[in-house]
């Protein structure tokens, strides 16, 4: 009976031990969690190599795998930067990195911090744009949990075979623009704003569909190459600039257990925007040098009379955006101020 019993518990223990270990697997493989992170840009791009790719590593080491972060970059989930906004608060994916520009109904507090003038570098912009966050912009974000803002350098303009010298050179050309906002100051130049997103520029500055495009430098060569259609970079006016974000569903958060948002909450925030900042800015102190040494590109200084006509028109349309968002009863001049300080 005895010799019975050890038979068959030698059959039976090695067989429970092993039962208990594949229902413990399977209750790690129940418990870990994946979020979506969709953008628009190709895999090449510093923000997916520097920035999103970081912090999916990040987030798996803190988190011992428990929660993960699976990209779909170049519009997997969703083709055009536009809608990125609508697919964060509708749950397509549970994280969006966002250009505020393409949603500027929803954003029009924070699009102040675009205009030429309130920032000298993106690094300046974003630490600003944190101090002036929970007082001024955070009522803008309430459909949605930031994860991060943060400001993009200021813009050149590069031309397609008109070189931009002066404020006179500017009228009937027609400018690409990136948000309504710059709408105002183009047409204070003398020109015609065309709105359209960067994934859209390359093709609409060769064609000649825009004689020029207004954007940050580092356009200028991978992944939006607009140094082959463009002849010309002029890299002083008054210069506005973008604010960007990286935001998440609402449920998508609260659905992470108390550990698992510390442990975002960590990794990202105002630290991780200045970092990001910091290093898609340095992109654009790299690509304007290289342009300057580019025999396909002409880089123009504008010279200080020059320079004063085109901050003197940019004066006139700053003042008609800070009146118009006054009258729609957004406290506008003190925002503006705000930044500015």
């Amino acid at each position: 009976m005895i010799k019975q019993m050890i038979k068959t518990t030698g059959f039976i223990l090695p067989a429970l031990i092993a039962g208990m270990f594949f229902l413990t697997l399977e209750n790690q493989v129940v418990s870990a969690q994946e979020l979506k992170l969709a953008h628009f840009m190709p895999t090449v791009h510093t923000l997916h190599q520097e920035v999103f790719l970081p912090l999916a590593q990040d987030l798996s080491d803190a988190t011992g795998g428990a929660l993960t972060l699976k990209i779909y970059p170049s519009g997997a989930l969703g083709k055009g930067p536009v809608q990125q906004y609508k697919r964060a608060v509708t749950g397509v994916a549970d994280i969006t990195f966002i250009i505020q520009s393409y949603s500027s109904a929803v954003f029009p507090r924070s699009l102040i911090a675009t205009q030429p003038g309130v920032t000298l570098s993106a690094e300046q912009g974003t630490r600003r744009l944190w101090d002036v966050y929970d007082p001024y912009l955070k009522e803008e974000y309430a459909a949605v949990k930031v994860l991060g803002i943060w400001v993009m350098s200021p813009t050149v303009l590069m031309t397609r075979n008109r070189p931009v010298q002066a404020i006179t050179d500017m009228p009937g050309m027609k400018v690409r623009i990136s948000s309504p906002v710059e709408s105002q100051l183009i047409q204070s130049w003398g020109a015609v704003p065309v709105a359209m997103p960067i994934t859209e520029s390359y093709n609409a500055l060769n064609a000649g569909v825009v004689d020029a495009v207004l954007i940050q430098p580092s356009a200028l060569y991978q992944p939006w190459n607009l140094a082959e259609p463009a002849q010309f970079v002029t890299v002083n006016p008054p210069s506005p600039t973008s604010i960007v974000g990286l935001i998440m569903n609402k449920a998508s958060w609260e659905a992470l257990s108390a550990e698992e948002k510390a442990a975002l909450d960590r990794l990202t925030g105002r630290a991780f925007s200045i970092k990001a900042s910091i290093l898609w800015s340095r992109k654009d102190v790299d690509a304007l040098a290289k342009a300057r040494g580019d025999k396909g590109i002409t880089v123009i200084d504008l010279p200080a009379p020059e320079r004063e006509a085109f901050d003197a028109a940019a004066r006139t349309a700053i003042e008609a955006h800070l009146d118009r968002l006054e009258k729609e009863g957004i406290h506008a001049r003190e925002i503006y101020h705000a930044f500015k300080r």
